[in-house]
C-alpha cells in the first residue's frame, strides 16, 4: 500500500512540471542517487598530530571522533589524554534549510571522492603521501603542477550536500587543514572551509557557521565534567573560549585549560569582512535537529527569539544586540554549554565560492590560549606563508642491552629554505620521552662548525647508553636552520606520535645468551694511499647479512648563503693534491670574494676578482678547479653578492650490492660518525700514531707512557727508548735515556735525557713519562721499542669495502653462561615499574613480569611448587628478554604464591624460583 501512495505521488507531481523541470529533476535525482553511492564508497578519516593539539575527523563535516578508540578529540597537550571536544560540525544554511553532519540519525554532508587514496580510506595528508590518490596526487598545485604544502602537515578533502534532507542544494565544501610544529603556531589547529555553489540556482542570505561542544576536563564513560563549563566571547577578535573551574578529576595531573574557536577569516560585503556575525549558547539537551531553529540560532532570527524556543537559543542579558549573547548569563558554576558561531548573511551565485577559515587554539592559561588567538590570525593575515624550519629527518633507530642506537637520514640538509631558497641548515637536535610523547628532553644535539652555537660538528648515529632495559622510550629529531638578523633560528617539529617520520619507539633488552650480533667483516681499503682506518659497526638487523658496500669520495657543491643561481662545478685537476676539506667562496661584494679553508679558517687566497658571468677558479696544491656560471638572463638578485658563500666539501658515497646508493654525496668529515639509510653505522678514524710499545729487555721496575703532543712533528719510525745510567742528585734519583730512529740508516741517536720519577722526555711529536720506584732505581739495559705512525689523509682516490655478517649462536656460551638467566622484577609485589597504564579511565596496569638473559630459542615452563603447570612460553627473538602478563594457559590471573620455572634450550637447562606478591 505504501508504495502505491509514493508512486501516486510521484505521477502526481510530475503532471505538475514542465518537461525541461522534469528533465532537470530527473538528472538531479540521477546525480544525487550516484553521488550516495559513490559517497559512501568515498569515506575517509584522518589525524592531524603535527601541532600539539590532536584530532580526529572525517570528510563528513565532523572535526571529531565518533568514539574515542578512533583518535583524539582536541586533544592538548598531545598524549595527554585530555581532549577538550565533543563535538564540532561546520553548518551551512540558507532561510528553512541547514546542511550539518551533526545529528547521527541525519547526517547530510556526503564524501566526495578522488582526492585520497581509495584503498586506505584516510584522508589525504601532505606528509603521508600513501593517503594521496593514487593517479591524481596531493591535490593541491601551483600553475606549474608542483605540489603546494603550507604546513607541517597539511589536510585535504571534500563532502557535499547529497544527503540533504530538505533539498539538495548542489553544495560542495572543500575543507583543508593546517597544522604546524613549530613553537609559534603549536597550539592551533586551523581549517579552511571553501564553500561551491554547484548548484541550479544562486543561493541568498547564506550563512556558515560551527556547532561547538567542547568539554573541559571530561573524560567519555566518567563523571560529568562537562556540566561546570563556561565560555566567554571576544567580539573584536572571533573568538569564542570554553574552561570550567581549572580542575578535573578525571584528567592527569587535575588540571584543565582553555579551549577556543576562532573564525579567523570571512568573505567581504561592500568591501568588509564580516567576520563573526552571531554567536549564540545553548544546553546540550535542547540541540534540535529542525532546520528553521538552526537557521534562526545561525541568522539571529527575530522569529525564533520571540518563539517559545527562545529562551533556549539567546541569552543576551543586558545586551541591545539580538546577534551575541552575553556570556555573564551563564551561571558561575557553570553548565553543559553548546555554542554556535556564524558569520552571514552571503550570496552565493551557481559557480562561485565562499572561504572560511576557522582555527581551534589552545592553552594551560588564559594567556596562553590568547597569545595562541593572535598567532592564528597572524598567521592567516600571512596566508599561512609562515618562516619554516629545515624539514623533518627521517629517524630509524635499533634497541641493545641498556641501550638504544639512533640514527637518520640528511634530507633536512639538501633542501633550501621554502622562503629565502637557501640552504640555512644548521644542526640536529634528538629529544626522549618517557612518557608516551607527553614531555620530551634534549638529549644530544650537533650542529655545524661555522662560529654558531656549539660547534659539535654533524655527525648522523647517536647511541643513548643511559637508559633501562625493559621500559619504553620515544625518540624525536629535529632540524634547525642558523636564522637570520629578521627571523630567529626555526626549528622543525618534534614528532608527537609515532606516524611521524621523525619518532619513534625503542625498548631496550637483555642480550640473547650465546648469541653474537650483526657485524661487519672484510673491511678492506681498495684504493688509495691513507692509513685512516674505516670502522664499520651495523644495527643487529639479521636483514643486513650479506651486504656487500662499497665507499667512495667526491666533492659536492652548494651555494649555501644568499640566492644566487650561479652553477657551480667542480673539476678533479690532480687527484694526489686532492683533501678532504670543505672550500668556502665568501663574496665581499658582487664582484670579489675570497677562498676560505672552512676546515680550518685559513684564507687560501683573498680578493679574487669575479666578472659579470662567473669564473674558474684553481686551488693551487689542492687539485681542484671550481667553475662558476651565472645562469643566462639572471637579475642582480641571481647573481653573486655581498654575503654570499658557496662552498666545496667532500663528500661521502657508498653503494649497496653495486646498485642502491645507501649514502649519496654527503658531507664528509675524518672522524665523524655517518650512517647508511639502512643503519650500517661508520666512520674514518685517524690511526692510533703510537701504534705499538713493547719492552724488549730490563726488568718491569719501569713503566713508560708515551702520548702524542705535537702532531706536526710526527714521523713513521720504529724507535727504541734506551736506560743507558742511573744515578741521583740532591737524593732525587734519576735515569738516563736515550731515543734511538731505528729507521735512519745509522740508527741515529736523536734524543738523549736525565730523567727523574714522574719526569718526561720528548722526541719528533712523542712525549714519554717515566714512573719507578724511588728505593729501586733502574739500571742500564731496560729498553723499549716504540712504533709510530704518521697520519695520511684520504682523498678522492681512496676507496673502502665491506661485508655484513649475520649472527651466529654458540651453544657452548649458552652453557657456561645459562645460570645468569632471571626473572625482574622478583618477587613482583602488587605492580612493577615495567607496567604501562591503559584506559582512559580505569588506568589499569598491564602486569607483567620479565624473563631475561635468555638463549635465542628456547622454552619456559612455569610451575606452581606443587609441580602444576601453570604457563608455557615458547622464546624465539634476537634478544634475551620475554614478558609475561602474569596468566595461566586459561588466561586467569595466578595466584600470590611461590613459582619454579625451567628453561630449556636444547640440552641445556636452568631452573630457578620467583615470587608474586599481590
Amino acid at each position: 500500500m505504501k508504495k502505491i501512495i509514493i508512486l501516486t505521488v510521484i505521477v502526481f507531481l510530475t503532471q505538475l512540471i514542465s518537461p525541461q523541470s522534469k528533465k532537470e529533476i530527473d538528472e538531479q535525482l540521477s546525480r544525487s542517487s550516484l553521488e550516495k553511492v559513490f559517497g559512501i564508497v568515498d569515506r575517509a578519516a584522518g589525524i592531524h598530530n603535527a601541532s600539539n593539539i590532536g584530532l580526529f575527523f572525517e570528510n563528513r563535516g565532523k572535526l571529531y571522533p565518533r568514539r574515542i578508540t578512533q583518535g583524539p578529540s582536541g586533544e592538548f597537550p598531545i598524549n595527554s589524554t585530555k581532549h577538550y571536544i565533543y563535538r564540532v560540525n561546520p553548518w551551512v544554511g540558507i532561510p528553512g534549510n541547514v546542511v550539518q553532519g551533526l545529528h547521527t540519525t541525519n547526517e547530510e554532508w556526503e564524501a566526495v571522492g578522488g582526492y585520497h587514496n581509495p584503498d586506505l580510506a584516510q584522508i589525504a595528508f601532505s606528509d603521508n603521501p600513501q593517503t594521496w590518490h593514487p593517479v591524481n596526487g596531493w591535490p593541491v598545485k601551483d600553475e606549474n603542477g608542483n605540489n603546494i604544502f603550507l604546513s607541517d602537515q597539511d589536510s585535504y578533502c571534500v563532502y557535499s550536500d547529497s544527503n540533504n534532507s530538505r533539498e539538495i542544494l548542489g553544495l560542495q565544501v572543500i575543507q583543508t587543514g593546517y597544522a604546524y610544529g613549530i613553537q609559534f603556531a603549536k597550539n592551533i589547529l586551523f581549517y579552511k572551509f571553501q564553500i561551491v555553489n554547484n548548484g541550479q540556482r544562486d543561493l541568498d542570505s547564506l550563512y556558515f557557521a560551527l556547532y561547538s561542544d567542547i568539554d573541559v576536563g571530561n573524560v567519555s564513560g566518567g563523571v560529568p565534567e562537562y556540566g561546570d563549563d563556561k565560555i566567554d566571547f571576544i567580539k573584536e577578535r572571533n573568538l569564542v573560549y570554553f574552561f570550567d573551574d581549572g580542575v578535573s578529576s578525571e584528567w592527569p595531573g587535575g588540571k584543565t585549560g582553555f579551549f577556543g574557536v576562532a573564525l579567523l577569516k570571512t568573505p567581504t560585503v561592500n568591501g568588509q569582512m564580516l567576520g563573526l556575525t552571531d554567536m549564540h549558547y545553548n544546553l546540550y539537551d535542547d540541540d534540535l535537529d529542525i532546520d528553521s531553529v538552526q537557521f534562526g540560532i545561525m541568522s539571529s532570527s527575530p522569529s525564533l527569539y520571540h518563539s517559545s524556543l527562545g529562551s533556549r537559543y539567546f541569552h543576551i542579558g543586558n545586551n541591545t544586540n539580538l546577534h551575541y549573547d552575553d556570556p555573564s548569563t551563564i551561571p558561575a558554576s557553570g553548565l553543559d554549554l553548546v555554542a554556535t558561531l556564524s558569520s552571514g548573511p552571503y550570496r552565493i551565485n551557481r559557480g562561485d565560492t565562499l572561504t572560511f577559515v576557522m582555527a581551534f587554539v589552545a592553552g594551560e592559561t588564559k594567556d596562553e590560549m590568547l597569545a595562541a588567538a593572535t598567532a592564528a590570525q597572524q598567521t592567516v593575515d600571512a596566508n599561512f606563508n609562515l618562516p619554516k624550519p629545515p624539514e623533518r629527518p627521517k629517524l630509524f633507530g635499533a634497541a641493545g642491552d641498556k641501550s638504544a642506537t639512533l640514527y637518520w637520514d640528511d634530507r633536512s640538509e639538501k633542501i633550501p629554505d621554502a622562503s629565502s631558497g637557501e640552504f640555512d641548515f644548521e644542526g640536529y637536535r634528538i629529544y626522549r620521552s618517557k612518557d608516551k610523547g607527553i614531555n620530551w628532553e634534549r638529549i644530544a644535539e650537533f650542529d655545524v662548525r661555522n662560529g654558531l652555537g656549539e660547534d659539535k660538528g654533524i655527525q648522523y648515529s647517536y647511541t643513548d647508553t643511559t637508559i633501562i632495559n625493559g621500559f619504553e622510550y620515544w625518540y624525536s629529531i629535529t632540524a634547525f636552520d642558523r636564522g637570520s638578523e629578521i627571523v630567529t633560528s626555526l626549528e622543525s617539529p618534534i614528532g608527537n606520535t609515532l606516524a611521524a617520520e621523525n619518532t619513534i619507539a625503542l625498548t631496550p633488552r637483555s642480550n640473547a645468551l650465546g648469541r653474537e650480533p650483526v657485524s661487519g667483516y672484510e673491511i678492506q681499503q681498495l684504493n688509495g694511499n691513507s692509513n685512516y682506518v674505516l670502522n664499520v659497526q651495523p644495527i643487529d638487523n639479521e636483514e643486513l647479512a650479506g651486504g656487500n658496500y662499497d665507499v667512495t669520495f667526491s666533492y659536492l657543491p652548494k651555494v649555501e648563503e644568499g640566492n644566487a643561481k650561479t652553477q657551480i662545478t667542480v673539476t678533479i685537476s690532480d687527484s694526489n693534491q686532492t683533501k678532504p676539506l670543505k672550500y668556502g667562496f665568501k663574496f665581499n661584494s658582487a664582484n670579489n670574494f675570497d677562498l676560505i679553508n672552512l676546515s680550518t679558517g685559513e684564507i687560501i687566497r683573498a680578493g679574487y676578482n669575479y666578472p659579470s658571468g662567473g669564473r674558474e677558479v684553481l686551488i693551487s696544491g689542492h687539485g681542484l678547479r671550481v667553475r662558476f656560471t651565472d645562469a643566462p638572463g639572471a637579475t642582480a638578485d641571481e647573481r653573486p653578492e655581498q654575503g654570499d658563500l658557496f662552498t666545496v666539501s667532500y663528500a661521502v658515497n657508498v653503494v649497496k650490492n653495486q646498485t642502491e646508493y645507501v649514502v649519496e654525496k654527503r658531507p664528509f668529515n675524518l672522524n665523524q660518525i655517518q650512517s647508511t639509510t639502512d643503519g650500517v653505522i661508520f666512520s674514518l678514524n685517524k690511526p692510533d700514531i703510537i701504534k705499538s710499545v713493547s719492552r724488549i729487555g730490563g726488568t718491569d721496575n719501569l713503566t713508560i707512557d708515551f702520548t702524542v703532543v705535537a702532531e706536526t712533528l710526527i714521523q713513521q719510525s720504529l724507535y727504541f727508548v734506551n736506560v743507558i745510567g742511573n744515578g741521583t742528585s740532591n737524593g732525587n734519583p734519576f735515569i738516563v735515556i736515550n731515543v734511538i730512529n731505528n729507521s735512519t740508516p745509522a740508527d741515529t741517536i736523536i734524543a738523549a735525557d736525565s730523567v727523574f720519577n714522574l719526569g718526561t722526555f720528548s722526541f719528533n711529536g712523542i712525549q714519554g713519562r717515566v714512573q719507578f720506584p724511588v728505593s729501586l732505581i733502574p739500571s742500564a739495559g731496560n729498553r723499549f721499542s716504540v712504533e709510530v705512525i704518521k697520519p695520511v689523509e684520504p682523498n678522492v682516490k681512496d676507496s673502502y669495502s665491506f661485508k655484513i655478517k649475520g649472527s651466529t649462536v654458540k651453544p657452548e656460551l649458552i652453557r657456561e653462561n645459562i645460570s645468569k638467566i632471571r626473572v625482574v622484577p622478583n618477587p613482583y609485589v602488587a605492580s612493577s615499574l615495567y607496567e604501562p597504564e591503559f584506559g582512559e579511565l580505569r588506568r589499569e596496569p598491564l602486569r607483567q613480569i620479565q624473563f631475561v638473559n635468555l638463549p635465542p630459542e628456547c622454552t619456559i615452563y612455569i610451575f606452581t611448587v606443587d609441580a602444576d603447570l601453570v604457563k608455557t612460553i615458547y622464546h624465539n627473538s634476537n634478544n634475551g628478554t620475554e614478558v609475561w602478563d602474569l596468566r595461566s594457559e586459561g588466561g586467569r590471573e595466578i595466584a600470590p604464591g611461590v613459582y619454579i620455572y625451567l628453561v630449556k634450550s636444547g640440552d641445556i637447562e636452568y631452573k630457578e624460583r620467583f615470587a608474586v606478591i599481590k
